[in-house]
């Protein structure tokens, strides 16, 4: 599953493309799917439970999933490109979000809270888990002792918000 077929051990053959292929033409086979029953089952409901303004409703919906397609075949390329730096940047967004809803931003509170809740303690958990997840999908597991190194970046938002959270004190700015 994991591994790239050498036939004749001549050329790697890369199989990236089979593995994205099906996640990337179902949503097209939905959108397929959903535009027959729209067309077969839709106007006979529209028909018997809403005679004005089914009609309506089928035109937009006709519009509505080219439109959508469309925009699936642009777009979802650049996102499973992305998709590993959207989960890190997102995962350092929830973590400082998590903490910012703390009333008490001194460095002991926030250790001591997060450490002593269990909920704290099982969200901050959640959020090293996409962290790592990301960081893992960026780092390809090429050269895998040098990549697993980076493993030790997962906590470091966490540390960072803490440390850096009593400089943020709005009572403490100064208006000159």
């Amino acid at each position: 599953m994991l591994h790239n077929p050498n036939p004749n051990y001549e050329h790697t053959l890369h199989c990236t493309q089979e593995a994205v292929y099906p996640l990337y033409t179902i949503v097209f086979v939905y959108y397929s799917l959903c535009l027959v029953f729209l067309l077969l089952v839709r106007p006979i409901l529209a028909d018997k439970c809403l005679p004005v303004r089914g009609k309506t409703s089928i035109y937009a919906a006709m519009y509505l999933l080219p439109i959508l397609a469309l925009l699936h075949a642009v777009s979802a390329g650049l996102l499973y490109y992305s998709f590993p730096y959207i989960t890190i940047i997102l995962s350092v967004i929830s973590s400082a979000a998590h903490f910012a809803f703390q009333l008490d931003q001194s460095m002991k509170s926030l250790v001591v809270t997060t450490l002593r809740n269990v909920r704290n303690l099982v969200i901050l958990f959640g959020h090293w888990m996409f962290h790592a997840y990301g960081i893992v999908a960026v780092a390809e597991l090429r050269q895998l002792p040098f990549r697993v190194a980076f493993l030790a970046l997962v906590p470091l938002p966490v540390v960072f918000y803490i440390v850096t959270a009593r400089f943020t004190d709005p009572s403490k700015f100064h208006l000159e």
